[in-house]
């Protein structure tokens, strides 16, 4: 199975929340991007290297912003970019291939899991990124100090014992000095950086989800089976 990503450059307000078939489940466990009142980026080195600035926080947990979980930290993976020139691009997991979330002052972990190699696909200055897999996120760990947070995004996970989740990843930004789009940027060798945002989610593969990331939506269509 492969998913197919539609990125669309205008703010999707989502509104009714997809379920979990046969539970009240919302589909979205979380949504990430960089802490308040930090000037988080992406950054790309012009030589396949697609890093975060990693003072990344939790925005929402089951589409509230008053989850427990809000304000914790996540730790994104440094990625290595492959398939230029041309996409769409590969990212692979550079080094740790872990998703850590950990308290506000990074003292505590509450959830680990595994990142799986995924695709980028570019959009004029924009870009997302999802695997190309049937699922991203896998081996997902909580912790004592998660199940007993009072996170109800969290206690979802644990509750339903969910051996996956999506991962989906926007990226703004990608034009400067000498090139024009993301596209340009990777196949031209330059360096750039720009804001991101993400989420990871309920793997569903019968419903079209829209999710609203920071002023760019990124549309995932139905799985089909091959």
């Amino acid at each position: 199975m492969k998913r197919l990503l539609t990125l669309i450059a205008v703010v999707v307000t989502v509104g009714a929340t997809p379920l979990l078939a046969g539970t009240e489940t919302p589909q979205n466990i979380v949504e990430f991007s960089p802490a308040p009142d930090t000037a988080g980026e992406w950054s790309y080195n012009g030589a396949g290297i697609l890093s975060f600035d990693q003072d990344i926080a939790i925005d929402t947990g089951l589409g509230s912003n008053y989850d427990a979980l809000v304000g914790a930290h996540i730790y994104l993976p440094t990625f290595e970019v492959t398939g230029i020139p041309g996409q769409p691009y590969t990212l692979t997991p550079l080094g740790s291939t872990q998703i850590t979330i950990t308290s506000a002052d990074n003292s505590t972990t509450y959830f680990t899991g595994t990142l799986g190699r995924g695709d980028l696909l570019t959009m004029g200055t924009t870009a997302g990124g999802f695997t190309e897999f049937k699922v991203d996120v896998t081996d997902i760990f909580i912790t004592h100090e998660g199940a007993t947070l009072g996170s109800a995004a969290l206690a979802i996970l644990e509750n339903l014992q969910l051996p996956s989740l999506d991962f989906e990843l926007s990226l703004q930004g990608g034009s400067g000095s000498g090139y024009y789009s993301f596209a340009q940027m990777l196949d031209g060798g330059f360096g750039g950086s720009g804001g991101f945002s993400g989420a990871m989610s309920v793997p569903e593969p019968a419903t079209i989800a829209l999710l609203s990331f920071g002023g760019l939506a990124l549309a995932r269509r139905r799985r089909m089976k091959r």
